[in-house]
């Protein structure tokens, strides 16, 4: 016992002096190990190190901590002065002012001569005070809020709208103003009149809508807002649920949305925004509340009285949260949504069209099904579950089948049946593909077309295009880049067992669709049209396998063109079909060219982009991705061409307009033309492979220096976070390189305002990552150190985002010059952060030693950087003797950095000596014994004949100071000469 004691009281006392010696992370393991060694019941010693470890935490600005062990310490001595006066200090922090003002009187009653304890209590006694008006005016201004928005009081609209939005603003400032607001949910009821009151303004009702959804991003509000309507769960539910139906706005449904949002995120705990992962057990434990929001969601999809953009916010929401794999809630749930009525309800709405539809539907209803289907396929992909899915599927079609069978004279449910295979065909690709190739399909298919309904033949004409494209999308993948096309299609032809019927359904198609391209009726034409141009695509961006003549690619690319222009005359529909066509023809080169020399036609692009938004999300960022040729583009070794053309094998040939001084053309004439916020227009889409060709696109704009400004002001940054977090993961990458791009250049608080400089952190620390190679890094560092320049703050998110390993990655590198300058630029900035310079002065890591080393190299740039660095860590005593103890070849590595031929890194190296020599009169003593004082004395004697090198001279004059002051050296006559008259007896050559 007395051993442990002897022995924690003297880990105890290494704590002390560590602690003193600023050495944190060892102070902390002596007190650590110190308080292993005691017993519970030997509270003094305890309870001292409690109270020091709270002055270490104190000190690292871990403020809990802080706390936590100085009422450890309390609980162990009772009366502790330091205890009680440090637990004040780390509440005040905390912004627990009473509880600080507390502690502060009691260690002010126990000790009333020590003035940092009253220096400490009057201060938190002005905050209290602070906080109490502060409080007081918040219930007041509350409450003369509330009277205006739900009393009646206002005077007129715009004062209603004026109050809410108040209260919004409040909700958003702080913790302490929303639960004032939200009064244990007694504001709820008022604000659900507000929101669902039709004769309340749009702007009135969305308002209301937000403050609820503020109020409720915490989870145990959201839990209590989901249960308070009704005493049945079930109903309660619903009631949430049914909000988003109150009006059928869009931006009124989006927020009513974002709350059904919250609820989930409750629910499992989880929080997409913030990279949280749901927690099973909250999940498990909440079981019973999901089934009745989930069987809600089900029954909406089929209401007849749900609106169609309620709908669709439906199946956007359930296909957010089904995914567990993308911080969705666990994966059973996305199992028994497949397994019971919701898959049903999805099918059902997958075979609507506005035109004939038993609910309200509208053209973009079809995409979030099909990207719905698409994804749950994925996930029952991965979790084994495909039989199920299939069945389901197959089990649909086979109905509508019998149904068509059954009633050979009517139209229904030949448009649901072609309605259904289309959503499959944007959706679940191989699943639509294999029911295309029923021979019953096909004849239904050409019936449409022949028939007088001009319904029936743009339905039909419309299937026929997609089938076409699938399968020129199939031969494509194998096609671009292979030198051995005929190969890829003989493998494609035994591969795909609808090889024929694909073949089979363009050869009868193509006619079918040149009949109903003469059609009078536009909606019939612009469908036939897009089929025609996606024929005519289908030798890719590859000349040698062109299809049609330059002249009939034109021909229908002006045919695009007249449709799209004339914007009063033909509906979004139209036109956004028209823009399906041209996004074919654009893979010609020729037809790129075309396209931008033509203003009007881009601007018209950017037009419709507004008004479809998503639902040409596809088109318009295929025709970005084409134009830019920022398309995957597999090199092909000019060996491998050569024996490819020798066994007489295709070659793929580049267009001589696809050079690259054409592309950059092309590039800047879309982002004149306001390519970026067409890109943003349609970029609201649940559809991660439609993000990544506008990721692409983004990437492709930010290549040319001077277009980034205007990318920037367009929206780009925060178009490309979003991308970031939701594109595929080719698209992710491409959309932080783009980032990483546009911060190389430009001022970081221009490039990145308010909370932009924190949240491009992540994408560009993922870009450090071992698989990620080449110029992506490169980017990153840069853009990384631009933002490290900024603040503490940022330069702590980046260490949060645990970058720091990585970056020490490319700072090791030898093989990459440019990328170990970039990481040592970085690692330079980051010094400037009290946790990082700590970690490097401290022993244990060959940091210091590397900066010291690097100073001496001769490439300019690192040693520049790592100069710099040595002239930072050299102003702690410490470091010093840390250098000369480790770098036993100490004096030739000064000796270099003194005589380095960059100026500016030799006036940075020797700072770093001048500090030595200034800090400790034994290494100043040591350095002067080395051939190194004899340059840093002619380095000191330089004239006016190197003007360059004046500062470098100032520094060694500086140095040499230190030395005279530690009474080391003596001036000579001669110096005192030069320093009385201002002059120098050095001859100049």
């Amino acid at each position: 016992m007395v051993a442990h004691i002897e022995s924690a009281e003297s880990l105890k006392d290494a704590g002390n002096c560590a602690l003193k010696r600023g050495q944190y992370s060892k102070a902390n393991e002596y007190y650590a190990d110190a308080l292993q060694l005691t017993e519970e019941n030997d509270k003094e010693l305890r309870a001292v190190i409690y109270r020091n470890r709270s002055l270490l935490r104190l000190k690292q600005d871990d403020f809990e901590e802080a706390e936590s062990d100085a009422t450890k310490a309390i609980e162990y001595s009772g009366a502790d002065v330091k205890a009680l006066y440090r637990r004040a200090l780390a509440r005040e922090h905390l912004g627990n002012v009473a509880a600080a003002l507390q502690d502060a009187k009691e260690a002010l009653r126990l000790c009333p001569e020590d003035k940092s304890i009253s220096e400490l209590l009057q201060r938190l006694v002005i905050t209290n005070n602070e906080k109490v008006e502060k409080a007081t005016s918040m219930d007041n201004t509350v409450n003369d809020v509330k009277i205006l928005a739900f009393e009646g009081s206002a005077k007129d609209k715009e004062q209603k709208l004026q109050a809410l939005n108040n209260l919004l603003v409040l909700s958003r400032e702080s913790e302490e103003s929303a639960a004032k607001i939200w009064q244990m949910g007694k504001v709820v009821p008022a604000l659900l009149v507000v929101a669902e009151d039709t004769n309340e303004t749009l702007e009135i009702s969305v308002c209301a809508v937000r403050i609820i959804d503020e109020l409720i991003k915490d989870h145990g509000r959201a839990l209590f807002f989901l249960s308070m309507h009704d005493d049945d769960g079930f109903r309660s539910a619903r009631r949430v649920c049914r909000l988003m139906c109150a009006r059928d706005a869009k931006e009124y449904v989006d927020v009513a949305g974002l709350i059904i949002q919250r609820v989930f995120n409750a629910l499992v705990k989880m929080d997409r925004t913030n990279d949280i992962k749901p927690d099973p057990k909250v999940a498990e434990a909440n079981k019973l509340w999901i089934v009745r929001v989930i069987v809600e969601l089900e029954y909406m999809i089929k209401d007849k009285t749900v609106a169609a953009i309620a709908r669709e916010m439906v199946i956007d929401v359930l296909l957010r949260n089904l995914m567990h794999m993308d911080y969705g809630i666990p994966k059973e749930w996305s199992w028994k949504f497949v397994e019971g009525q919701g898959m049903i309800s999805l099918l059902d709405v997958a075979s609507q069209i506005p035109e004939l539809c038993d609910y309200p539907v509208t053209h973009e209803t079809r995409h979030h099904v099909a990207i719905c289907l698409l994804r749950l396929q994925e996930r029952m992909a991965l979790d084994n579950k495909m039989g199920t899915y299939r069945l389901k599927v197959y089990t649909f079609f086979n109905n509508l089948i019998a149904r068509v069978i059954n009633d050979p004279d009517g139209h229904e449910y030949r448009i649901k049946l072609a309605a259904y295979l289309m959503t499959l065909l944007q959706g679940p690709v191989d699943i639509g593909m294999k029911l295309i190739k029923n021979d019953r399909v096909a004849n239904v298919m050409l019936q449409m077309a022949e028939s007088t309904n001009h319904l029936l033949q743009s339905i039909a004409a419309e299937l026929i295009m997609m089938t076409v494209v699938d399968y020129e999308q199939a031969t494509s993948t194998l096609k671009d880049g292979l030198p051995d096309y005929e190969q890829a299609t003989s493998t494609l032809k035994d591969g795909l067992p609808d090889y024929e019927q694909a073949t089979s359904t363009l050869k009868d198609g193509l006619p079918t669709l040149r009949k109903l391209y003469g059609s009078d009726d536009d909606t019939v034409k612009v469908r036939a049209l897009a089929g025609l141009c996606k024929c005519a695509a289908a030798g890719g961006d590859d000349t040698s396998r062109a299809t049609m003549k330059e002249e009939t690619l034109l021909e229908l690319a002006r045919t695009c063109k007249m449709f799209l222009l004339e914007y009063e005359k033909y509906n979004t529909d139209v036109r956004r079909f028209a823009c399906e066509g041209l996004s074919y023809l654009s893979l010609d080169a020729d037809v790129k060219e075309w396209i931008v020399e033509d203003s009007l036609l881009l601007r018209a692009l950017s037009c419709l982009a507004q008004s479809a938004g998503a639902l040409c999300v596809f088109t318009l960022a295929s025709i970005y991705v084409n134009l830019t040729n920022s398309y995957d583009k597999p090199q092909v070794e000019e060996e491998l061409v050569k024996l490819a053309q020798f066994a007489k094998h295709h070659v793929p040939e580049l267009h001589p307009k696809d050079a690259d001084e054409y592309v950059e053309k092309r590039v800047r004439c879309l982002v004149e033309e306001g390519a970026v916020a067409a890109c943003v227009a349609v970029s609201r889409t649940e559809s991660p492979k439609a993000l990544e060709l506008i990721a692409r696109a983004m990437l492709a704009f930010s290549e040319q220096e001077d277009l980034r400004g205007r990318i920037i002001s367009e929206g780009g940054i925060k178009l490309c976070l979003r991308l970031c977090k939701e594109a595929t993961a080719t698209g992710k990458i491409m959309a932080a390189h783009a980032i990483a791009k546009i911060g190389a250049k430009i001022d970081p608080q221009i490039a990145f305002p308010e909370q932009g400089a924190f949240e491009v952190v992540k994408p560009l620390c993922e870009l450090l990552h071992p698989h990620i190679v080449g110029e992506l890094n490169y980017d990153a560092l840069i853009t990384l150190t631009n933002l490290a320049s900024m603040s503490d703050s940022v330069r702590r998110r980046i260490v949060k985002e645990k970058a720091v390993p990585r970056i020490e990655e490319f700072w090791f590198m030898t093989d990459h010059e440019h990328l170990r300058c970039a990481a040592a630029e970085l690692l330079l900035n980051l010094l400037f952060l009290d946790e990082i310079y700590k970690a490097t002065v401290e022993p244990g890591t060959d940091k210091l030693k590397l900066w010291v080393l690097y100073a001496a190299e001769e490439n300019e740039r690192l040693a520049r950087a790592a100069a710099a660095a040595f002239a930072m860590l050299t102003e702690n005593v410490d470091a010093n003797r840390r250098i000369f103890a480790e770098i036993k070849s100490w004096p030739e590595v000064f000796k270099k950095i003194a005589m380095h031929e960059d100026i500016e890194a030799q006036r940075r190296g020797l700072i770093g000596i001048a500090n030595i020599m200034e800090s400790d009169e034994k290494l100043c003593s040591e350095v002067v014994a080395t051939e190194l004082f004899e340059v840093i004395v002619a380095i000191a004697k330089l004239g006016p004949a190197d003007e360059g090198r004046i500062d470098a001279s100032e520094q060694a004059r500086r140095a040499l100071a230190a030395a005279e002051k530690h009474g080391i050296i003596r001036p000579t006559d001669r110096e005192l000469y030069e320093r009385t008259n201002k002059i120098s007896t050095v001859s100049e050559e």
